[in-house]
């Protein structure tokens, strides 16, 4: 192993990103490293529990200014709440040139979605990787058309740390030394231009883990095919989403099928919000790993943690887009054959349909189950820790 090294890690509680983040923290502690994680505090029991340090934000946590807002700020969208709140809000620069002085760090790991925290850490010259949760190539041809509204924001940001300005997204992030992308560079489409410094690294959450048992709602001997339905477990974006709405349809449309549904709400919704047919069950929370084996369908929003798991256990898809990365990434399953994609739009008689097709479509299974064979998310999480343990700023 490399000399120990002091990881400065920021990130935030944002649903999807972190469960992959989790884990290379964790194994980060366990080659040995020191690790220190800046998060909001609903992370702070599962930091400790990895062997880490916590470091609370000394400003309100972007979950609660998102779930709470202010009256001026109440009729804005999702993305621009967004944009003001996370991408572009300046507390998450200081904090991390804070943290620099006081600890010393050898290398900073940031969440993608930190881009002042990003500019932060460019401005101090350390060896530093971005951390980036979703599809690498297809997303960032979408972020490049969605720069403008971040872009001058951002720039005033870096000139106020003595930086040059960036043309575009896509300028801002491969400015770091090294991009972790927890996804499989078989499913995403590839960067225009080769990147030295991108690494596909795998959806590190999907790595085996123990897993406690799970009792089934169905006898061992009902044969019906299993359909896990799961879409986003926060709250915040499933009501900016109204994926009450599409969760009634899915509910609906499978009604008149001979299927077992299992529905995992999270804190999203309640199950007591919905109208469930006999056979459709609802959790608060299963994991993925648990039930995916025996599944033949997943029905989900597209995000990206959840079609990860999907591909790594070789279970075709139906997905409905909502916003944010999950058109890019439902485009990479459908790019792929691992599944369909219907509009979030579409009614119960329509997902009806474009379930039935999915469940019947026997080359797709096949080619869900030889992709997911043909993956090694083991040698992921080994390129990330290598990739990080070898991590130099150019003029080191």
């Amino acid at each position: 192993m490399q000399n120990t090294r002091r990881f400065l890690v920021v990130t935030l509680d944002m649903s999807g990103n972190w469960p992959p983040e989790l884990t290379l923290i964790r194994a980060l502690v366990q080659r040995g490293h020191e690790v220190r994680v800046m998060s909001d505090a609903r992370h702070a029991a599962q930091i400790a529990a990895a062997g880490a340090v916590y470091h609370p934000y000394q400003f309100s946590s972007a979950r609660e200014r998102m779930r709470t807002g202010r009256p001026d700020h109440e009729q804005e969208s999702g993305r621009t709440r967004l944009l003001r709140e996370v991408f572009l809000h300046p507390a998450f620069g200081d904090a991390l040139l804070g943290a620099v002085e006081r600890e010393t760090p050898d290398v900073l790991l940031v969440d993608a979605m930190l881009l002042t925290a990003a500019a932060a850490a460019e401005s101090t010259g350390l060896p530093t990787a971005t951390l980036w949760h979703s599809v690498y190539g297809a997303q960032m041809e979408s972020l490049l058309r969605f720069g403008g509204p971040m872009l001058e924001p951002l720039n005033a940001v870096r000139e106020k740390l003595g930086l040059t300005r960036v043309m575009d997204r896509r300028d801002s992030v491969e400015r770091s030394h090294a991009i972790l992308a927890f996804t499989y560079v078989a499913f995403d489409t590839a960067p225009q231009a080769p990147l030295r410094q991108l690494h596909y690294v795998g959806p590190l959450a999907c790595l085996p883990q123990r897993l406690p048992p799970y009792a089934f709602p169905w006898p061992p001997s009902d044969a019906r095919p299993l359909i896990l339905v799961s879409y986003s477990t926060s709250r915040e974006w499933a009501v900016s989403q109204n994926q009450g709405a599409i969760l009634q349809r899915v509910a609906d449309a499978v009604a008149p099928l001979s299927v077992r549904v299992l529905l995992t709400l999270g804190a999203a919704i309640a199950a007591d919000e919905l109208r469930l047919p006999d056979n459709v069950v609802a959790e608060t929370f299963v994991p993925h790993a648990v039930v995916l084996p025996a599944a033949s369908l997943v029905v989900t929003h597209a995000g990206h943690g959840t079609v990860m798991a999907a591909t790594t256990a070789g279970v075709p898809m139906v997905c409905t887009p909502m916003g944010n990365d999950q058109y890019v990434v439902s485009a990479c399953v459908e790019r792929r054959g691992l599944g369909l994609v219907a509009s979030m739009t579409a009614s119960s008689e329509e997902l009806r349909g474009t379930i039935v097709a999915a469940l019947e479509d026997d080359a797709m299974h096949a080619r869900a189950r030889a992709f997911a064979a043909g993956l090694d998310v083991e040698a992921g999480l080994h390129r990330a820790i290598e990739v990080l343990e070898h991590l130099r700023a150019p003029s080191a």
